[in-house]
């Protein structure tokens, strides 16, 4: 089963052909009228038509979904084996330990990932065919696919793609490019994907459809077998109609249940939709200031840092804390501080430049990552912040904010020292005076 419907479907489809013929004998077999035979099929054709352009339709869904899923897979390991410097990898012998590396890489991603089950680079040589470099695991399915160098000219161009999907078994290649220091495509990057996990998807993906079609089916066939029942009855006496509008009153208010009880999944769904969401809310936000909480905000920080430093990008951090919040919380009550925690959070999402990101640190500590902000950016929307908070509204008095900021270019840091560096450039501003900006830089604080 590759991206089409799945086979319970089929079988339903085969049952209810099965009973529509059991049905139809039974029916000339005890000379029951035949008129309702026409109309039962249509109506379980219609079903099975209609669960089919479903269910295909949630399997083509789930199938962009999962190939999507394996391209972004395929190029974090593609990064990170363009970080163990594959590009140095020469098959002279002086290159085997570095080899061991990415496959010893490799062995430990397939423990992560049960769904991965081979990975192997590959390079062009010369005279146009392809020389494996580095492998890991069962590569049987890429293996089948080399052979055809026209199958790779989009992922030599820089862009990922799907290789193979095998009908047999719905195992998927992907093939994503591996770069050098200067960005050009030295070697490819395949990874072979079981099809145990991908069926189990396209399951939970149509098992929805599958269970209301055979429902649909079943209510079909026994409101087939009904009818042939009561037209039958009508015929032999003509008293039975009125137990027929009795019976044709007890359909509507089933049906008139299964609406309402559809009506009320359908709120169930909604309100459920709403608490998760609700929820997602509470993992990522801090539920005083709405901005980011501390986790959200050091994944946030990770994930843009290792991204700007694989591009030779900079990335900068703003870390600023409130002037006297203490004396501010024992002076005003701590109802004065939360109004100025959010007043300052609030400067700070307003003031926020595009694709950056701001949190709380801590207590009354903040804190802004800049992807790709050099050492004068970065200060320039330190400053800005510092003066605006200082301008800032408050019912009680106003405040101001110690600043830090710190600067890393490719992958020389560590998130943790790009912010402990941060926060020695706050505190010298708080030992100079406070309300001012320090950049930690250079191996020395340079403060404005």
């Amino acid at each position: 089963m590759l991206n089409g419907v799945h086979p319970w479907l089929f079988g339903l489809a085969i049952l209810a052909v099965v009973s529509f013929i059991a049905i139809a004998g039974w029916t000339f077999k005890t000379k029951r009228s035949p008129k309702i035979l026409p109309v039962l099929f249509l109506l379980i054709l219609t079903t099975l038509v209609i669960g089919y352009l479903t269910a295909d339709s949630a399997s083509k869904r789930d199938t962009q979904r999962y190939l999507h899923n394996n391209i972004e897979l395929a190029n974090l390991i593609a990064i990170s084996t363009q970080n163990e410097n594959h590009a140095q990898i020469r098959l002279d012998g002086s290159s085997t330990n570095a080899i061991q590396n990415i496959e010893s890489s490799y062995a430990e991603m397939f423990k992560r990932r049960s769904s991965i089950t081979g990975i192997q680079t590959i390079r062009k040589t010369p005279d146009g065919k392809f020389q494996p470099i580095t492998r890991s695991g069962d590569n049987k399915t890429a293996n089948e696919v080399i052979e055809n160098p026209s199958t790779f000219a989009k992922s030599w161009e820089g862009s990922g793609q799907i290789l193979l999907l095998d009908d047999k078994d719905s195992a998927s290649v992907a093939a994503v490019p591996v770069t050098n220091s200067a960005g050009k495509v030295e070697a490819l990057l395949l990874a072979t994907f079981s099809g145990d996990s991908y069926r189990s998807s396209q399951f939970d993906a149509q098992k929805g459809v599958i269970t209301m079609t055979a429902i649909l089916l079943l209510l079909t066939i026994f409101g087939g077998i009904t009818g042939i029942q009561l037209i039958q009855t009508l015929a032999e006496a003509r008293v039975a109609r009125a137990e027929l509008l009795l019976q044709g009153d007890r359909i509507r208010e089933q049906m008139d249940t299964i609406a309402e009880k559809n009506q009320l999944m359908a709120a169930s769904h909604d309100a459920l939709a709403q608490a998760n969401a609700k929820l997602q809310s509470l993992a990522t936000l801090d539920g005083l200031t709405g901005v980011m909480n501390h986790r959200a905000l050091m994944e946030f920080l990770s994930v843009h840092m290792k991204r700007n430093g694989v591009i030779g990008s900079p990335s900068s951090v703003i870390l600023l804390d409130i002037d006297n919040f203490k004396q501010l919380n024992d002076q005003y009550g701590h109802m004065a501080g939360d109004e100025a925690l959010r007043t300052i959070a609030q400067v700070l999402k307003q003031s926020c430049p595009k694709d950056a990101g701001v949190g709380r640190y801590g207590g009354e500590e903040f804190m802004m990552v800049l992807p790709g902000a050099s050492e004068s950016a970065a200060f320039a929307v330190a400053e800005e912040l510092r003066r605006r908070i200082q301008m800032a509204k408050t019912s009680s008095r106003a405040v101001t904010a110690s600043v830090g900021v710190s600067t890393v270019y490719s992958l020389s840091k560590s998130e943790q020292t790009l912010i402990d560096e941060a926060d020695k450039a706050m505190y010298h501003s708080k030992q100079n005076g406070k309300n001012r900006v320090t950049h930690y830089g250079h191996g020395m604080l340079e403060s404005a």
